[in-house]
């Protein structure tokens, strides 16, 4: 239940960090229309997520690993 409230803080924390990143976005590429501009930040926002989560994802699954080495029967000499 703890981290029911840590995740919707991160959650709040990366739509603030998508709203900052599609005004910078709009205006660099600011010869295309609003709609463009949108489509091609959220894009470039959800690319950047994807790389975030697949770290996070795979560094738990080396430590899940790592830990059940540890635990595992060959290693209780």
């Amino acid at each position: 239940m703890k981290n029911i409230g840590k995740y919707i803080l991160i959650g709040l924390g990366t739509i603030v960090l998508e709203w900052i990143f599609l005004s910078v976005v709009f205006e660099l590429f600011n010869g295309l229309d609003q709609a463009s501009g949108v489509v091609i930040g959220t894009a470039f926002f959800l690319a950047f997520e994807m790389v975030i989560c697949t770290g996070a994802v795979i560094s738990k699954i080396e430590k899940a690993k790592d830990e059940s080495d540890a635990d595992s029967p060959k290693n209780k000499n």
